[in-house]
């Protein structure tokens, strides 16, 4: 389930309307994962601020409080600030987590081991809010490919191999698109996310940067997928993650 909205009173009804508002008042502590691995540069869109700021609005005047993630490689407090966001942060007295620093857990998923952060567990309301992009050579990345972003560098580095900077979890990159899926499915399995909302700024390979006016929040983070990648996406390559989730989630 996903629904639409183009004003600020919209998207307040769809948080109601999804379920999103109930959960705050009844269980408080919310995660937000977004995508700000570095801060915005033209053509490299990040999770839009403005969404950011309008969703922690939101939690704080229904009852509930936030944390922010990402794995910024020890950075996210600066990469915050440096988008915006530190009046809000301070108002709020957000707590800033960085993946990079914090403990994990081991989920094997599809014989696949992965490394999703504990702290994770101590949010019971998980949102995530992307950045929605399909850059040169790179894969279409909204929803689900956001959880690259969920798991510490440290702990995806091949044996002798230095950190490399395209590519910070060089395991991953050794079969993307079933590494992708899986990982979604651990994330699934250990700390699913109930919320997804998409919107703001974005980036297609063929027309440049764009804004997807409307904003979408949903329960199903493959069903916004793949009818974000129809609507903005369809003359892209379609990424082989999707079908292995399709296959997989029909036949679990």
């Amino acid at each position: 389930m996903f629904l639409t909205s183009i004003t600020v009173d919209e998207l307040h009804n769809n948080f109601e309307s999804i379920g999103l508002k109930k959960e705050i008042n009844t269980k408080n502590e919310v995660l937000i994962k977004i995508n700000l691995a570095r801060v915005y540069q033209k053509n490299h869109p990040r999770t839009d601020m403005i969404l950011l700021k309008t969703l922690i609005n939101y939690i704080y005047q229904n009852g509930g409080k936030c944390a922010i993630a990402e794995d910024s490689d020890g950075f996210l407090r600066d990469n915050l600030i440096n988008s915006g966001l530190e009046d809000i942060m301070n108002s709020y007295n957000i707590r800033v987590i960085d993946i990079d620093c914090e403990d994990c857990d081991e989920v094997i998923s599809y014989d696949e081991h992965h490394y999703i952060p504990k702290c994770f567990r101590d949010y019971p309301v998980r949102i995530a809010l992307p950045a929605t992009s399909k850059r040169v050579n790179m894969y279409y990345s909204n929803n689900i490919k956001l959880f690259v972003g969920a798991v510490s560098r440290k702990m995806y580095q091949l044996d002798g191999t230095a950190l490399e900077k395209h590519a910070p979890r060089p395991k991953l990159h050794q079969n993307l698109d079933l590494s992708i899926s899986n990982l979604f499915l651990a994330i699934k399995e250990y700390s699913p996310f109930q919320f997804y909302m998409n919107g703001g700024l974005s980036f297609n390979e063929n027309i440049g940067e764009f804004n997807i006016t409307e904003t979408y929040v949903g329960n199903d983070a493959l069903e916004l997928d793949c009818h974000l990648f129809q609507r903005f996406f369809s003359d892209c390559e379609y990424p082989d993650y999707i079908n292995i989730l399709k296959y997989r989630l029909a036949n679990k």
